[in-house]
């Protein structure tokens, strides 16, 4: 499950970044098993909501109606629209010590700012901040990713022999399927698909099976359909299949992670006005990207004087 959530080799993974609470859990009742036992034990004599319930938890997935641009679009929204500068790309970021401010070389002008967020990943924010900083750039670039491509397949309904009674699944490395996991988008989410047909979501690369990224998309959705075949008893080719593929996207926590973390935010104190944000640091999905972006907004708020 680790694994699959991360697109990564688990025995390389850092328990304290990724799942910080299972380690606290193992160590206070000397194992995950018996700190659940006792978890539930506790909810049942509390009377608690959720005592005897069974059953997916509907409530627990959000997206958007309109796919993941909504958020961007929304922000975009809520800016000047002279602040922005897309299809723009930034080059480098340099402290100027004499002016307290920093200077950002992008699109073949420089831009003065009392404060930058680096919202990139980690392999992109060090080529960015080199100059500002080697050592830093040398933290960000030990940070490891993995690429992963997701395959969306439509298929009738009555060509899928499993009920879909869940969100998905997860595939075990040791099964060697091409397929690391895969979600029942349209039981997940609401309007996915018309009334009769359902929509899945593959996903394949990872740390273990980089080869498999490198196909090209017709053989890619190929062994994906064939592992839906014997996984959940497809009996037709899909309606439609898309590949999206997402290039060194996923930060890799191995052991080690939690103080690389500590030494970026120390050579982070020697630099002011300069934050980082995103998926490489301390949380992979959205939410935690958000929450990163925010505590950098913040910060700086805090911690940069007013012009």
């Amino acid at each position: 499950m680790v694994g699959g959530i991360y697109t990564a080799d688990p025995e390389l993974l850092s328990l304290r970044a990724t799942m910080p609470r299972f380690l606290e859990m193992e160590r206070e009742h000397r194992s995950l098993i018996l700190a659940m036992m006792r978890a539930a034990r506790a909810q049942r004599s509390a009377g608690g909501a959720m005592a005897g319930a069974s059953g997916a938890r509907y409530g627990l997935f959000l997206s958007f109606d309109e796919g993941m641009q909504v958020l961007t679009d929304a922000l975009a929204a809520r800016l000047p629209a002279s602040c922005l500068r897309l299809k723009t790309r930034a080059e480098s970021a340099a402290f100027e010590p004499a002016q307290g401010r920093w200077a950002v070389c992008a699109g073949g002008e420089t831009i003065q700012a009392d404060a930058v967020i680096v919202a990139l990943p980690a392999h992109a924010a060090a080529r960015l901040l080199r100059g500002a900083d080697a050592g830093l750039a040398g933290e960000l670039e030990a940070i490891p990713y993995a690429s992963t491509a997701t395959v969306n397949l439509a298929f009738r309904r009555e060509a899928v022999r499993h009920p879909l009674d869940g969100f998905g699944f997860v595939v075990p490395f040791a099964e060697r399927r091409a397929t690391l996991a895969c979600t029942f988008s349209s039981v997940k989410f609401a309007a996915r698909a018309p009334e009769g047909h359902q929509l899945l979501r593959a996903f394949v690369g990872g740390a273990l099976q980089p080869e498999m990224f490198e196909l090209d998309d017709e053989k890619m959705t190929e062994v994906v359909v064939r592992d839906l075949r014997e996984l959940l008893g497809v009996s037709a080719p899909p309606l439609f299949a898309h590949v999206e593929r997402w290039p060194r996207s996923m930060a890799q926590y191995h052991l080690g992670h939690t103080g690389r973390v500590a030494r970026i935010r120390a050579r982070l104190e020697r630099l002011p006005g300069l934050k980082l944000c995103g998926n490489a640091y301390t949380g992979a999905g959205v939410p935690d990207c958000v929450r990163t972006g925010e505590e950098a907004a913040e910060e700086l708020f805090v911690d940069t004087p007013a012009a």
